[in-house]
């Protein structure tokens, strides 16, 4: 009686565990098939396929996982919504709603989707009507300048490199952005100053001159031209006597010595429109010619031509006055045996007495400077010039 018990016993223990077995494999086979069909659904809103998502609920409406599928279209749905994609989230709701209308949290959902998509399209058509009424405001603004412009006569469109649409006269339209001056020296004065040996002379002369400049949007690009002749020996003081007794021996009638000064100057100057439109520099040539059958007398330097680099505040307005400020730096005189160090500087002032629409005429005082530091002695030529100016108007 104990035996059969016992076999008894196994029998239901037995088909106990076929039962679990066969539960877990039924419910692992039924896991499966819903990861399956949450990947579909994930794929179909990935395309924005609403028609592949109403497919699937349709297909599986009699399963018995129907209710999680559902729950997970309408998560997915609530993440469209956080991600501002309306029109999807609004497809996705209604395929749940069509297969199961009874899904109230769907209905609710849709409805809210619905009601944001709206809201969403009035706000875009009110500032889309906004854009288009200034648009035509500023649009019967420029009818009603150009009208009255017409009206005044002398004006021009000009467009500009932005593409806006600039009114100016005809006399406005003849500016140039180039900035340019020329000048004629009635009066170049020189007066020079040597020390070994003491010796001082004042000379006479013309000159002529001009500044020519191009700015651009980085840099301001130009030149500085000068030239002179100082022919007329109007004052001539000490020298060396040995020499001067000389000339005097062979010529009763000298009196002091003659010499004839000339000079120029070609420096192109750069200044970078960031950093400042008036602070250049510069880097040229600038030559300096004695003519003499007295440097015996005066010990003046023969020639000099040298490479000059140095620094200008230049295009400086003062209403309609225009001033200039330049220093140079003379490197050549490593050429030349008997001169140590050389530098130059000058400045400028254009006073206006007369402007038109184009140009301005004016009187330009300058004043110039030439030092060479000799092995003995130094010697120095300072230029007072008093010229007439001409310039363009750049406003």
């Amino acid at each position: 009686m104990l035996i059969v018990n016992q076999k008894s016993k196994s029998r239901r223990i037995l088909a106990l565990l076929i039962s679990v077995v066969c539960a877990f494999s039924i419910f692992a086979q039924s896991s499966d098939d819903v990861g399956e069909i949450f990947k579909k659904i994930d794929m179909a809103i990935a395309g924005k396929n609403s028609e592949a998502i109403s497919n699937i609920l349709a297909e599986n409406r009699s399963s018995e996982n129907y209710p999680l599928i559902e729950n997970y279209t309408l998560k997915k749905t609530r993440q469209l919504i956080i991600t501002d994609n309306l029109e999807m989230a609004r497809q996705t709701s209604l395929a749940v709603i069509d297969n199961n209308i009874e899904n109230f949290d769907a209905v609710e959902l849709y409805s809210y989707i619905d009601k944001a998509i709206l809201n969403q399209e009035a706000a875009n058509q009110a500032a889309e009507n906004r854009k288009r009424l200034e648009q035509e405001r500023i649009a019967a603004r420029n009818a009603k300048s150009k009208q009255a412009l017409a009206s005044r006569g002398n004006y021009q469109v000009v467009n500009t490199a932005s593409g806006q649409e600039v009114y100016v006269n005809e006399q406005q339209s003849s500016f140039s952005s180039n900035i340019w001056t020329v000048k004629l020296g009635l009066a170049d004065l020189v007066y020079q100053k040597i020390t070994d040996p003491d010796y001082s002379s004042l000379k006479y002369g013309l000159a002529v001159g001009a500044n020519i400049f191009h700015p651009t949007e980085r840099f301001v690009i130009g030149a500085d031209l000068f030239a002179d002749a100082n022919i007329v020996t109007l004052i001539a003081e000490g020298g060396d006597s040995a020499a001067t007794k000389k000339k005097q021996d062979e010529n009763k009638d000298f009196e002091k010595p003659q010499e004839f000064f000339f000079s120029a100057r070609l420096v192109p100057e750069l200044a970078f429109a960031d950093l400042s439109k008036h602070l250049f520099i510069r880097a040229g040539i600038s030559a300096h010619a004695l003519a003499s059958n007295d440097r015996d007398i005066t010990n003046s330097t023969k020639a000099f031509v040298s490479p000059v680099v140095g620094l200008a505040l230049d295009n400086i307005t003062f209403g309609e006055s225009q001033f200039r400020l330049f220093a140079d730096y003379d490197a050549g005189h490593f050429f030349y045996d008997d001169i140590k160090f050389a530098t130059e500087f000058g400045a400028s002032l254009l006073l206006p007495v007369a402007v038109n629409d184009k140009t301005k005429f004016g009187v330009e005082l300058g004043l110039q400077d030439l030092l060479l530091m000799k092995e003995e002695g130094i010697e120095n030529r300072t230029k007072i010039t008093f010229a007439l100016g001409v310039g363009n108007v750049t406003k």
